[in-house]
C-alpha cells in the first residue's frame, strides 16, 4: 500500500533562514518530523554561531575544515554506522509511561489558604474579638469548596489522561500482536517506522514508501536518493591571506563521482540490513530496494524522477554477508543488483519489482445513500447496490480518522466487496469489508472465507456485514480473531445513527 499523507505543517529557523513543509499520514507522526527537523536545525544554528564567533578567520578556516571532513567521513560510513545499532523497535519503548503528577500537580490545600489569602488562627485575638474567628472560619470554607472543586477537576483530568495512555498502549500492544503474527499492514508500518528512526549524517535528506507482498514475502522499499547537489563535497576552507578571505576546495569531478556512487551503494545496503535485522519475524523473506532520484535535465530544463538502480536480496543469502568488510559496489553486484554505468550519470534503470501504486480491483464508488427512505428493504434491494451502500456507510464511520473506503468491481475478485484504509501508524490499517446480502442464516463458510482474504490481503481486520444473522458457529469461528461481524439489527441501527431509516425484510 502506497504512502499517503493527509496531514503537514510548516517548521521555520529564521536564523538559518531556512523553512520545510513537513507530510504525514498523522498529526503524531508530523510532529514527530517536525521536532526531529527543528533539533537538526538548531544543531546547525549553534555551529553557525560558533563559526561566526571566531574572530580569526584562519582559525575559523582549520574549524570548518575539520567539520567538513568530519561530515564526508560520516557520509562515507553511512553502512557501517548502522552496524552499531540494533534496528529492532523497543515495544514498551513506544508505550506511553509518563506519570500524570509529571504534567500537573496535585492541588494542595495549604497553597489554596495563601491564594485566598485565609488568615493564620490567633486564639488570644480571636477570643477577643468574635468576628475575626467567624471571618476566617468563611474564609476556611471557602477554601475546601474550592480545594475540593479543583481536587475533583483535577482527578477528571488525570481520569481522562490515564484512560488515554491505556488507549495508547493498548493499540500499541495490538499493533505487536498483529506484527508478530504477520498481517500485511502491520509489517509495512513497523518497516517505516525503522526507518524513520534511522539516523543518518546531517543533510541527507531521506523520503520512501513500503509495500509489503504477502505471496513472496517481499518488502518492496521506493527510496528517494540525494541529488549530487545534497552531497557535501567540499574537502577544505582554505584561507587566502593575500584577500583575507576563505575558498572552499572541492573534490574533483571524478573524485566526487566515485564517492557518491559509494554513497548510493551504502544507502541500498543498509536499508536492506535494517530491514532484516528489525523484522525478526519469519514473514519477510526477502527485500527489494529501489533508488530514485529526482531533479532537472540540464540538456532540456524539464523535471525528471527516475529509478537509477534496484537489488533484491533474500534473507538468507543477505544475512551470510560481512558488511563490515565488504565493498559496496562489489557486494551490490554480487547480489545481482541492476543499474546502467555509473550511478552519478543517472542512467535509468527499471525496478526488479515495483511499488503498487492502485489496485486494479477498484471501481467508481455509486451514491446509492441519498436514496434511501424509510420503506427501503435492504434484504431485497439489488446486490451490488447494496455493495456500494455498505461501502458509503462504512465511508461515514472511518470519515472522522482521515480513512478512505473503496469498493471493488462486480467481478468481487479477490472476494473483498470495498477496502477501508486508515492512515494512523498504530491503530490504523486495511480493513477488508465484505457485504452480504441474505434472507437466511449466513453459513460459517462465508466467515471462514473472509478470514483467507483477511490473510491474502494482509489486511489488520475483517468485516462481514448482512441483512439477515450469524449462527453460533460463525461466531464460534470468529473469536480471537481479527473479524467483526455485523448482523441486520445492527446494520439498521448504523444508519440510524447517521440519520438514515431503512427497514430489513427477510424473504423466507
Amino acid at each position: 500500500m502506497a504512502r499517503k499523507y493527509y496531514y503537514s505543517t510548516i517548521v521555520t529557523n529564521s536564523y538559518l533562514g531556512v523553512y520545510k513543509e513537513i507530510k504525514g499520514a498523522t498529526k503524531a507522526e508530523v510532529q514527530f518530523k517536525a521536532e526531529e527537523q527543528l533539533r537538526k536545525w538548531k544543531e546547525r544554528e549553534l555551529k553557525e554561531r560558533e563559526r561566526a564567533a571566531i574572530a580569526d578567520l584562519k582559525s575559523q578556516a582549520e574549524f570548518d575544515t575539520l567539520q567538513a571532513q568530519k561530515l564526508i567521513e560520516d557520509y562515507k560510513n553511512i553502512l557501517k554506522s548502522t552496524l552499531r545499532v540494533d534496528d529492532k523497535l523497543n515495544w514498551e519503548a513506544l508505550k506511553e509511561k509518563n506519570e500524570y503528577e509529571d504534567i500537573e500537580k496535585s492541588p494542595k490545600f495549604d497553597n489554596i489558604l495563601n491564594e485566598l489569602n485565609v488568615p493564620k488562627e490567633n486564639r488570644i485575638l480571636e477570643f477577643f474579638f468574635k468576628s475575626k474567628k467567624e471571618a476566617r472560619l468563611k474564609k476556611v470554607d471557602e477554601a475546601k469548596t474550592l480545594f475540593e472543586t479543583r481536587l475533583k477537576e483535577y482527578e477528571k483530568r488525570k481520569e481522562e489522561f490515564l484512560a488515554k495512555q491505556k488507549e495508547q498502549n493498548e493499540l500499541i500492544d495490538q499493533f505487536k500482536t498483529d506484527f508478530e503474527l504477520g498481517h500485511g499492514d502491520a509489517i509495512e508500518k513497523y518497516v517505516y517506522m525503522v526507518l524513520e528512526r534511522s539516523t543518518y549524517p546531517e543533510g541527507l535528506e531521506r523520503d520512501y514508501e513500503v509495500q509489503y507482498e504477502p505471496i513472496s514475502g517481499t518488502i518492496i522499499i521506493s527510496f528517494e536518493l540525494p541529488s549530487q547537489e545534497s552531497v557535501p563535497k567540499v574537502i577544505q576552507y582554505k584561507y587566502v591571506a593575500s584577500r583575507k578571505a576563505i575558498d572552499r576546495v572541492e573534490m574533483k569531478k571524478k573524485e566526487f563521482e566515485i564517492y557518491y556512487e559509494n554513497v548510493l551503494y551504502q544507502i541500498c545496503l543498509r536499508t536492506i540490513h535494517e530491514v532484516f535485522e528489525s523484522v525478526y519475524i519469519n514473514a519477510v523473506k526477502s527485500v527489494v530496494f529501489n533508488g530514485w532520484i529526482s531533479g532537472v535535465d540540464p540538456k532540456t530544463g524539464n523535471d525528471f524522477r527516475s529509478c537509477i538502480m534496484s537489488c533484491q536480496a533474500s534473507r538468507e543469502e543477505f544475512e551470510a554477508l560481512n558488511l563490515e568488510r565488504v565493498d559496496p559496489k562489489e557486494c551490490f553486484r554480487n547480489l545481482k543488483g541492476i543499474s546502467a554505468g555509473p550511478l552519478a550519470h543517472l542512467a535509468p534503470v527499471r525496478p526488479i519489482l515495483d511499488i503498487k501504486k492502485e489496485d486494479s480491483r477498484f471501481v467508481e464508488s455509486r451514491d446509492v445513500l441519498a436514496g434511501l427512505n424509510a420503506e427501503t428493504n435492504l434484504a431485497t434491494m439489488d446486490w451490488e447496490d447494496f455493495e456500494h451502500l455498505v461501502r458509503e456507510l462504512f465511508a461515514r464511520v472511518f470519515s472522522k480518522d482521515g480513512a478512505e473506503v473503496k469498493v471493488t468491481q462486480a467481478s468481487r475478485d479477490g472476494g473483498v466487496d470495498a477496502i477501508a484504509f486508515d492512515p494512523d501508524p498504530i491503530r490504523g490499517g486495511k480493513f477488508v469489508i465484505q457485504a452480504k446480502r441474505y434472507n437466511n442464516v449466513v453459513p460459517v463458510s462465508a466467515v471462514r472465507d473472509l478470514y483467507g482474504t483477511l490473510m491474502a490481503e494482509g489486511a489488520t481486520k475483517g468485516i462481514l456485514v448482512t441483512t439477515s444473522y450469524f449462527g453460533n458457529d460463525s461466531r464460534e469461528f470468529a473469536k480471537d480473531k481479527p473479524i467483526t461481524l455485523i448482523d441486520g439489527s445492527n446494520l439498521v441501527y448504523m444508519f440510524q445513527e447517521f440519520g438514515y431509516n431503512v427497514t430489513i425484510q427477510l424473504q423466507r
